[in-house]
């Protein structure tokens, strides 16, 4: 069915209303793809607060035109939908690990998209896909910072020990275990003023 010119002209207000503020914007071709799966990454999207709509090339290709990214706008082949979202990883992320999904019939794929401001092709988008949200980003950085730790400190151990000085259990093994107190058994010439040790047993403390 036709659409109407009004129809139109609401449509292309309300895709420009919903992009303004997108950071990433992901071009999808989905083929025969059924109204379960379409409701299920929906939800997954919207999860991660990237909205997801489908829409007419001719159109959107209007609104992209206003939004002024750098860069050319790659090749839109097939069924058009949108994921976007502030987050720069979160649309591309969660649209191509619903993508690698198996699935008995129909199809969703990246076909490229918009990155901070430039047009991306579908490598480029898929690679960006593949990069790990900020959490695991922040942890590996900080294992990065402690390494170089670990090893000035593993090898001041080994000098340490090479040198005669008192063998010093490494970091790892002492973050692990707890000191226990040794008590050294009485010379002769101090048995008579060693306290004699009772074998009371301590009374229960009360259960508040």
């Amino acid at each position: 069915m036709a659409i109407t010119k009004q129809k139109k002209v609401e449509l292309v207000a309300g895709m420009k209303e919903r992009l303004a503020d997108a950071k990433s914007i992901v071009f999808v071709n989905f083929n025969a793809l059924p109204v379960s799966e379409t409701k299920m990454l929906r939800r997954k999207l919207s999860a991660d607060k990237v909205g997801y709509f489908v829409t007419k090339k001719t159109l959107a290709k209007r609104v992209l035109g206003d939004l002024k990214a750098k860069g050319d706008m790659p090749e839109l082949p097939g069924e058009l939908a949108i994921a976007y979202g502030e987050d720069l990883l979160a649309p591309a992320r969660e649209t191509y690990a619903f993508q690698t999904i198996a699935r008995d019939k129909g199809s969703i794929s990246i076909m490229g998209g918009i990155f901070d401001g430039e047009y991306k092709t579908k490598d480029e988008m898929i690679a960006i896909a593949m990069i790990p949200p900020l959490q695991v980003l922040r942890g590996m950085f900080v294992n990065i910072i402690n390494s170089p730790i670990q090893r000035f400190a593993i090898v001041m151990v080994e000098i340490a020990n090479s040198k005669g000085v008192a063998p010093v259990a490494p970091v790892a093994e002492k973050a692990e275990e707890v000191a226990e107190p040794v008590v050294e058994a009485p010379t002769e010439a101090t048995a008579d003023v060693v306290p004699e040790v009772t074998t009371e047993a301590p009374a229960e403390e009360a259960i508040a």
